[in-house]
């Protein structure tokens, strides 16, 4: 989709898209920006941000300047060392393109990001699902219609150009009355991008025309702007956008092209100008001005806004995927006041805490670097690296009607400082008097002469802004509707579910209720353009799959029928564990239950797992391990060896007995059993031995007999043979993660392969991605693939004939990588190891969209009492591509609020699946997940592989005192935890990530180590 390429159907290259695909790629990235690019929020709030005239007229007045001593600032055009700054991200491998601006805001299909005509197209539907009963839902999906109307597109330039790219300037331009009697005389409608693109519905004279604006016409006492004090809009013809090539593309009449990719940009802005007048808009999200919130622990609230965007649908026409959106935002607050506020959440111990305290924490403090004794910044002081990029406003005396917003771009440390840090008592700069000289001043002084204001927290450090001034957090306030970037707490993401989940009922009256936000019916934009979008929900023929008998051990079988779930009451296991218990223990860590708790749940336990058919010869060895001993290290270490020395033998199991739950403590106890000692591990809570609670021992069993090589159940099938497989098939599952904002750690890829012929238990591999990798790398496939590949072929004695592939939710953007890396990388790895060429069906399974089913309300043939779909609803039409192999699937029953089905896209498929065949096995392999009584929402090869790659956490190869938050939460914690004694290595600054820890230790067997490697030690 380059701008040097033509288009498809051989037409010329649109000089429009060339110029997008330009502003993409020499966007300045380098932050020195201090407006909200490409953001509504600044717009609606009035501020003035990117005139010239603003730059040429000493905007900053009031507001410090640098001091001389502290280290060179930016502004404009920075510079570093004298180097003029590329433009661009260089850190990106390939720019955006115009395609990736207009996804972010549309739901394009795969074959849009094509960039050749030559790639291979994606799997087509072969057809339909023919099983099943009929059934009627609606989607939150709304049909839009649009004429045959001919748009004509224009490029806007200005004169003299702006420095930087500026929706406000652009704005003014184009509003002014200049321009607005220059386009009355058009007798057209017009749209713009506020960036550099209009269009109108009909085609003026000459095909363009010109403007002079003079924005301070009215303002005789302001300095002019520019040197002739006047801009010059150009408005001029590039290209005419035929609308009816998105309906032949619909229709499958021709592929995807420029000119398809011009006609969905302009619907975009189209659809999105009206409500944007009117509410803020953020990418996809509409929140209306006075939205409804809640606040999520002291500096952040939830609000409730509206998800809206194109899409293109199976049924030959445009639908618009109204939603609900829940987005965590900053709180208006004073900077000072959010920065205390972080700091009293980071811990227990500062909730209290007060002004002076927090003063007092945030000095810097002795360092040790290089051998030398030097100034860093306290834990308290690194908290602020959240306010980077934080928007503000000042308004204390002298500015109470400046509109300006600026931007942090750090709060102020220098070594220079001294002891007492950057604050307003100490951080000077040359100030001009009067008489034109200058004299040394502090910034604390600054507001007190100028202003008369008193600062009431002298100490606290300066924040600088990107336009290089300096503020006392005190005087700046953050503004509204700014993005929360960061990862939630525990506690606050149970607030925001809380907040978010709605049954079906409240969820479509809200639902629709946006769509009367949007008021698309009375949009003056679309009645221009000859659009209209129905009030109505689309009803859509769904089917009703039947759900499957569930089989245990002994021919006992269950029949859920549609309530999606059953228990385990005498019922064992389909395969209990391979081999006897003969060696294993549970470690009371501290003081998290008494040892008479211990033996009760371990005496409980074991007749709960035997009872479920496990093979028991030893009984399960309880022992106490207090702080004392040292951190969470030597008490694994100190309780390895008891087990051991008590048994005589390897344990085979461990439970480790905590007080509560702990991400870090989780980690470490995992890094050490998986990788120091090669076992198998249990972690519980101590609450929950306490009580003893039967279901909850049934759960405890169902994760210990998969990590011990058993099985939970099957789906009921023919005799012994498999229910879903005529020959020899392999089930792969990908996932990659990725740490929270703003984290340097790096992205976890697993695998999950399939170890039996019923696709029951899976083995896993877990490696690092690189930084922020989606796409599975060459060198971590191989890392993880041919062992596992190996093992499968000695069990099976045969080689694969066919592999289905499933992907996690990765962005359409990288199907083509994932037919083109990864399945390539999978195929070498079969041939490398003299197993053929297996048949490969590649689909990729998202969570991540606004698709939402609403069956009928009373109707218990198509949903439950919740008025949620049944388990096996499956939709194929409406909402689906108009070409592609794709389906929903809502395979679960919703626990809570309203079930989000997957989306199933069959990307590759060289063994001609049928959808019958597919759909019937992902559906039914749902109830076959290891550690659950219901069948799950999503196909457990990709399930299993989102669990192994989060457990992968716990095998960084990194001292956990280099983790970003190495404090232990819960009302006291343990002190010693942050300096646990566990495998490392320092490996410094590296281009790649330092591989995995592996699970394996010299002094283990190797049976053993065999074991734990093909065994679901994830679970």
């Amino acid at each position: 989709m380059s701008g040097t390429q033509r288009t498809q159907s051989g037409a010329p290259r649109n000089p429009a898209i060339e110029r997008l695909s330009e502003r993409v790629s020499g966007m300045n990235l380098d932050g020195a920006s201090d407006r909200p690019r490409g953001s509504a929020a600044g717009s609606h709030r009035g501020s003035v941000v990117g005139s010239q005239a603003s730059s040429r007229r000493g905007s900053q007045a009031g507001s410090p300047p640098r001091p001389a001593h502290a280290p060179a600032s930016t502004s404009g055009r920075a510079t570093v060392h004298g180097t003029v700054p590329l433009g661009y991200d260089p850190a990106r491998e390939n720019p955006l393109r115009p395609v990736d601006l207009i996804g972010k805001r549309v739901d394009l299909p795969a074959d849009a990001y094509l960039e050749s005509t030559n790639k291979t197209r994606f799997t087509r539907r072969p057809g339909w699902n023919t099983q099943g009963k009929t059934i009627q839902v609606k989607l939150n999906i709304f049909p839009a219609s649009f004429s045959d109307t001919v748009i004509y597109q224009y490029d806007v330039s200005i004169s003299p150009e702006p420095k930087k790219e500026s929706k406000a300037l652009f704005n003014k331009l184009w509003n002014s009355e200049a321009t607005r009697k220059q386009r009355a005389n058009t007798n057209a409608n017009w749209l713009t991008d506020s960036k550099k693109l209009a269009w109108s519905n009909k085609q003026i004279k000459n095909n363009e025309f010109r403007v002079s604006v003079d924005l301070d016409a009215d303002k005789p006492d302001r300095q002019k702007v520019g040197s002739s004090g006047i801009y010059y809009l150009q408005v001029r013809q590039s290209t005419t956008i035929k609308l009816h090539y998105l309906k032949q593309y619909l229709e499958g009449k021709i592929g995807w092209d420029n000119h398809v990719l011009e006609c969905m940009n302009f619907i975009d802005h189209c659809m999105r100008q009206g409500p944007s007048e009117k509410m803020i808009l953020i990418r996809r999200n509409f929140y209306p001005t006075n939205p409804k919130a809640m606040t999520l622990g002291r500096v952040i609230e939830v609000h409730k806004g509206y998800y809206a965007a194109a899409r293109l649908s199976q049924a030959n026409q445009l639908m618009i995927n109204v939603d609900t959106a829940n987005t965590a935002f900053w709180q208006l607050l004073t900077v000072a006041e959010t920065a205390l506020r972080m700091f009293n959440e980071h811990k227990a111990e500062w909730k209290d805490m007060g002004w002076a305290e927090f003063c007092e924490r945030l000095k810097p403090i002795p360092t040790q670097r290089n051998k030398m004794t030097v100034l860093g910044q306290s834990e308290a002081f690194s908290i602020l690296k959240k306010l980077y990029k934080l928007k503000f406003t000042v308004k204390h005396r002298g500015k109470m009607s400046e509109k300006k917003q600026y931007t942090i771009k750090r709060v102020v440390f220098d070594e220079c400082y001294g002891k007492e840090g950057g604050n307003s008592q100490n951080v000077e700069f040359p100030k001009k008097m009067p008489d034109g000289s200058f004299r040394q001043t502090t910034v604390w002084q600054h507001y007190q002469e100028t202003y008369n204001i008193r600062l009431q927290h002298p100490k606290l450090p300066i924040i600088e802004s990107t336009r290089g001034a300096y503020f006392p957090m005190e005087l700046c306030n953050v503004d509204d509707f700014q993005r929360y970037p960061f990862k939630l707490s525990p506690d606050q993401t149970a607030s925001m579910i809380k907040f978010a989940v709605t049954r079906p009922k409240e969820r479509m009256a809200d639902i629709m209720q946006g769509v009367q936000y949007l008021n698309y019916a009375n949009d003056p934009y679309l009645a221009a353009f000859g659009m209209k979008v129905s009030r109505e929900m689309q009803t859509t023929s769904a089917r009703l799959l039947k759900n499957p008998e569930i089989a245990f051990a002994a021919n006992a079988k269950h029949n859920p029928g549609m309530s999606g779930r059953w228990d385990l009451r005498g019922k064992r296991f389909l395969e209990p564990n391979q081999k006897p218990i003969q060696a294993w223990g549970l470690v009371v860590c501290g003081n998290a239950c008494t040892m008479q708790e211990a033996q009760a749940f371990a005496s409980k336990f074991t007749q709960t797992y035997r009872n479920h058919g496990a093979n028991i010869t030893a009984p399960l060895y309880c022992i106490q391990v207090p702080f004392h001993v040292g951190d969470y290290g030597d008490i694994c270490n100190e309780g390895w060896n008891k087990i051991g020395a008590h048994f005589k033998n390897f344990p085979q199991m461990v439970f480790f007995v905590v007080r509560d739950k702990n991400a870090l403590v989780y980690e470490r106890i995992k890094k050490n059993m998986d990788c120091r000692f090669v076992a198998p591990s249990q972690v519980l809570q101590g609450g929950h031995v306490k009580k003893a609670n039967a279901q909850y021992m049934s759960n405890v069993a169902m994760k210990v007999n998969a990590k011990l090589g058993g099985v939970t159940c099957r789906v009921a099938g023919p005799g012994q043979g498999s229910p879903f497989f005529s020959v020899p098939t392999m089930m792969i599952g990908v996932d990659v993660s990725h740490a929270a904002p703003g984290s340097n750690a790096p992205s976890m890829a697993a695998m999950t392969v399939s170890m039996d012929k019923n696709a029951t238990r899976y083995a896993a591999a877990c490696e690092v991605n690189g930084w922020r990798a989606e796409v599975l790398q060459s060198t971590t496939c191989h890392g993880m693939f041919p062992r596992l590949l190996k093992h499968w072929i000695g069990i099976h004695k045969t080689a694969p004939q066919h592999v289905y592939y499933f992907r996690d939710g990765i962005d359409e953007g990288q199907f083509q990588a994932v037919i083109e890396t990864e399945l390539n990388e999978i195929r070498r790895i079969f041939r490398e190891c003299n197993a053929g060429a297996p048949k490969i069906t590649a689909v990729i399974a998202t969570k991540r969209h606004h698709i939402r089913f609403f069956p009928r309300p009373g109707d218990p043939s198509s949903g439950d009492r919740n008025a949620n779909p049944l388990p096996g609803t499956l939709v194929e039409r409406d909402a689906t591509h108009p070409h592609h192999f794709d389906f929903y699937l809502c395979s679960h029953v919703a626990i809570q609020g309203t079930a989000r089905p997957v989306h199933y896209q069959v990307i590759y498929d060289d063994a001609n699946v049928t959808p019958d065949k597919l759909q019937k096995m992902i559906y039914e392999q749902c109830y076959q997940y290891a550690r659950s009584t219901t069948p799950v929402s999503l196909h457990p090869a990709v399930y299993y592989a989102h669990v192994a790659s989060n457990r992968a956490k716990a095998h960084e190869n990194i001292h956990s005192s280099q983790k970003e938050d190495n404090t232990i939460g819960g009302k006291e914690g343990h002190p010693q935890a942050k300096h646990a004694s566990e495998v490392y290595s320092d490996h410094g600054k590296l281009s790649e990530p330092a591989h995995l820890l592996p699970m394996s230790s010299p002094g283990i067997p190797a049976d053993r180590i065999a074991f734990m490697n093909t065994t679901m030690w994830y679970m």
